[in-house]
């Protein structure tokens, strides 16, 4: 029986959403704060769902993972995804992957903002 990758498309909505809700979040609970608290622990929710992604898709790739590759998804995602999918795909491959977790990166901080200014509208 073989194990199917889940569709990546799914993580980088999910992804997208927590970074709404961080930009939310952050203006709703703490209004004209450089860092809110709150970020914190969505962060940690946003590495939770990479390193799910990470290990989903390393057993759908029958992907020996090592513990410093794991411990290095979680510790230094922007540099290990990338290695990850260096490692597991051809370069062309690889290279497009990476750029898919750039944008999706920069999405993130993107849709926060956009998070910020409709709790910012709601509020007035």
């Amino acid at each position: 029986m073989t194990f199917t990758a889940p569709k990546a498309r799914y993580f980088v909505l999910a992804s997208l959403a927590l970074g709404f809700i961080d930009g939310v979040t952050a203006n709703w609970l703490f209004p004209g704060q450089p860092f809110a608290p709150s970020s914190l622990v969505i962060s940690i929710a946003a590495l939770f769902l990479i390193f799910l992604w990470y290990r989903l898709d390393s057993d759908s790739r029958e992907f020996k993972r090592t513990p410093l590759l794991s411990i290095a998804i979680v510790g230094v995602a922007f540099f290990a995804v990338p290695y990850y999918l260096f490692r597991t795909d051809r370069f062309r491959q690889g290279l497009l992957a990476t750029l898919v977790v750039l944008l999706a990166a920069i999405g993130y901080s993107a849709v926060g903002y956009v998070g910020q200014l409709a709790a910012r509208a709601m509020r007035t």
